[in-house]
């Protein structure tokens, strides 16, 4: 199996060279141009070195490139994905695209994309092994664990959520599983089917806590990440997407959380949220104060309100500390 490697891990010192070069051949009409196809296509090793050097091309994998100005907008799931299309033109028959890099082909929410390293499970491999840019694990994988994205094989939903949760811990498996679950493309009883599947895999204890932990109402990355420490900080369990109603019955708010004995809502203030709600003509700052608008009326009804951001979650001691003053405040609001 071939390994595959960065752009900035070749070519670091190799010379400039004048300008002049001779246009690309008809190439692949997708972004990425294989050595031998180029090679076969009128280009010379020395071509493609110039394009390297100049950084007109930029190495995707060993053998593949891509145009730099066909891939500059990528942003780095998108990039990882060209990563995986090009490392499983080199794969074996037996590997299917599984764990972090089949999240980013399901298109399963991360706490951050996948790097420069794809991974993949073969299941005829004598072990496991890690390199720069490709990390294979060892483990069965049977024929209804696979499916197809893209064309590329790769482990379906069910077993990607349970490879996630076993091997990259509990916050990284309740975003995955969350998502999942919200989605529609998994339910709960799928998810611990697959997980008994791999009953004898190292992490398993951690994959059930995440799947029975797993809340098919949160909404976002921020939600699952903020849910999961909450429970770590021990604070009391929120109900996720409670809605509130007026007194019409009418629902006027649906919040993140909320803690019915305390009197209080919650609210994780990502940007992507205020994004989501901008409507044709108008601009974050409307959206600002129409939520201003909106917290003023859950006051209204009597319930306090606490709000954190993402920066917050990264200092989970203090947003604890934070979050538990807003309870204490609920309760004697309450009383």
């Amino acid at each position: 199996m071939n390994d595959v490697y960065d752009a900035d891990d070749a070519f670091e010192s190799e010379r400039v060279w004048p300008p002049g070069s001779q246009p690309d051949p008809d190439l692949e009409p997708d972004l990425l141009i294989d050595r031998a196809v180029a090679l076969g296509r009128g280009l010379d090793a020395d071509d493609i070195k110039r394009r390297l050097a100049r950084s007109e091309w930029l190495i995707v994998r060993r053998g593949v490139y891509a145009r730099t100005s066909d891939v500059a907008d990528l942003n780095p799931r998108q990039f990882h994905r060209l990563r995986i299309e090009a490392t499983a033109r080199a794969l074996g028959d037996d590997c299917v695209v599984s764990h972090l890099s089949a999240a980013c082909l399901h298109g399963l929410e991360l706490i951050r994309p996948p790097g420069r390293m794809v991974q993949v499970t073969n299941p005829v491999a004598r072990s496991g092994h890690r390199r720069r840019a490709l990390q294979t694990y060892c483990a069965k994988v049977d024929l209804d664990e696979i499916t197809e994205v893209d064309g590329i094989r790769v482990t379906t939903v069910a077993r990607t959520v349970v490879d996630i949760a076993r091997t990259g811990g509990s916050e990284q498996g309740v975003v995955a599983a969350d998502h999942a679950l919200h989605s529609g493309w998994v339910t709960q009883d799928e998810l611990a089917a697959s997980a008994v599947r791999a009953s004898r895999r190292s992490g398993i204890r951690t994959a059930h806590q995440v799947i029975a932990f797993a809340e098919p109402k949160t909404e976002s990355v921020g939600e699952s990440r903020s849910r999961v420490l909450m429970a770590r900080e021990g604070l009391p369990a929120p109900e996720a997407q409670f809605p509130l109603l007026d007194r019409s019955g009418i629902l006027f708010a649906r919040n993140d959380f909320r803690w019915h004995e305390f009197n209080t809502v919650g609210e994780f203030d990502g940007a992507e949220k205020y994004g989501r709600k901008l409507q044709p003509g108008q601009r974050p700052g409307d959206v600002v104060f129409q939520e201003k608008l909106r917290e003023d009326r859950i006051r209204e009804y009597g319930f306090n309100v606490v709000r954190w951001t993402w920066d917050e979650l990264d200092d989970p001691h203090a947003l604890a500390a934070k979050i538990r003053r807003a309870l204490a405040r609920g309760r004697s609001l309450a009383s």
